[in-house]
């Protein structure tokens, strides 16, 4: 009786320990009775916490990409003339239609048991392994700044990319999209980036729709290849985690070794043809090249996440 005992204890999921937690509400309690500011930055803090991984690699390449985008006469001739003193306005134009449609997909990303078994392990100080809110806080959550993301999107514009950025996070999160194999992943994160790019711009251009060019549509083809065959470097440091929650990834399918090695080649090889594609001179290489040769050292020399 007492090894049934044990053996059913071992089994019983970890989720369940997260869910039925009383933490959450316990730490509610508490805050509620602190300063009305203290309640503010708590929550605030956990709004940011949520988005917190992807603010290097979606916010910031997206709000640069929107704002060259939006001013470029080959991408986007029909935004109009360029006037250097609007820069900073569409900047936080774009950050803030950034986030606004980012932090639902986060919620939506982590809200889920399986979710909060991988972030048990990978990113404990995110909201819901932290036990900063409960589950059913964070669906009520992401419902709310869908809401929100819509609303915003018809003021700032955009609207087609948040519309398509919800269903992708639906196929992605509540239909199991990213577990189910390393390319399906990949490539539901090409669409997710495709997305941004064409909503910032949107933005960046005052809300109008965009008629972009023959070139715009074959760069963002390009980006794309370059985010299909690269972006699963981000995996590489989640791989305990995903094997914990039963997530296939290129490094978990075919090994960190080599899928660091198809990283690193493949960061050499768009860093020649970025540039190739835009004809520039051999000056125009120096950079991009540069930084994929340090980029693809690093990914073969160090293999820890400290590193």
């Amino acid at each position: 009786m007492s090894t049934t005992t044990i053996t059913e204890t071992k089994t019983i999921p970890f989720i369940l320990h997260i869910t039925s937690h009383p933490a959450p509400r316990a730490k509610l309690r508490v805050l509620h009775r602190r300063a009305p500011h203290a309640i503010l930055l708590y929550h605030l803090r956990t709004l940011y916490l949520f988005m917190a991984s992807d603010l290097k690699t979606l916010l910031l390449p997206n709000l640069i990409f929107g704002i060259v985008g939006s001013i470029s006469p080959v991408l986007a001739p029909s935004t109009g003339t360029f006037f250097p003193t609007t820069i900073p306005l569409r900047a936080i134009r774009i950050a803030l239609w950034i986030a606004i449609n980012l932090l639902p997909f986060t919620i939506a990303n982590q809200r889920l048991p399986h979710a909060i078994r991988e972030d048990a392990i990978n990113k404990p100080w995110r909201p819901l392994p932290a036990r900063r809110l409960s589950p059913a806080q964070a669906h009520e959550l992401m419902l709310t700044t869908y809401i929100v993301a819509v609303a915003a999107s018809a003021v700032l514009g955009g609207m087609r990319s948040c519309l398509a950025v919800i269903m992708l996070a639906y196929c992605y999160n509540s239909l199991g999209g990213a577990d189910v194999s390393g390319a399906v992943r990949n490539l539901m994160n090409v669409s997710f980036y495709l997305c941004a790019m064409v909503g910032t711009i949107e933005v960046a251009a005052g809300g109008q729709s965009i008629a972009f060019s023959g070139m715009a549509w074959a760069w963002f083809g390009l980006i794309g290849a370059v985010v299909l065959t690269t972006v699963h470097v981000q995996d590489l440091p989640d791989q305990e985690g995903d094997a914990a929650r039963g997530r296939s990834t290129i490094p978990l399918e075919i090994g960190d070794r080599w899928a660091r090695w198809s990283v690193a080649v493949m960061d050499l090889v768009w860093s020649v043809a970025a540039p190739m594609f835009w004809h520039k001179s051999a000056v125009g290489y120096i950079l991009p090249v540069g930084l994929a040769g340090v980029v693809a050292v690093r990914l073969i020399r160090n293999r820890s996440v400290k590193d």
